[in-house]
């Protein structure tokens, strides 16, 4: 048995959702509930990672400037690895209810090259 198979990653997806550090859910941001919504529904993986600039049908975002340096308008990508239908499951319930703004989220296959997993203690 591989040990992509023993870690349950075999057939993985990746979902990624296109947020602002200024998007908030009540006082958090977007990126961060969505992070809490995916451990909630037990995920296997989230990763928040953090842009300097990006643009899209919402125009362009830049969170340094030369003079001014705007952290809300910071782009910020959250990255949520697990099974598709998961994930389906997942925009179609948890992103759809949070996200107000209409963000942009892609869903890929991911080939998966090597997991070394180790156990949690305990």
């Amino acid at each position: 048995m591989s040990v992509l198979h023993r870690a349950g990653l075999e057939g993985a997806s990746l979902l990624r959702v296109y947020t602002l550090a200024g998007d908030k859910v009540g006082r958090v941001s977007l990126a961060e509930a969505l992070v809490h919504a995916a451990r909630e529904r037990g995920l296997r993986g989230a990763t928040v990672l953090p842009g300097l600039a990006g643009f899209g049908r919402h125009g362009l975002d830049v969170a340094l400037s030369v003079l001014v340096y705007r952290p809300e308008r910071q782009p910020l990508v959250v990255e949520l690895v697990d099974e598709p239908e998961r994930l389906k499951r997942f925009v179609d319930e948890d992103v759809a209810r949070l996200d107000r703004w209409g963000r942009l989220a892609t869903l890929e296959r991911l080939r998966l090259h090597a997991y070394h997993a180790t156990p949690e203690p305990g």
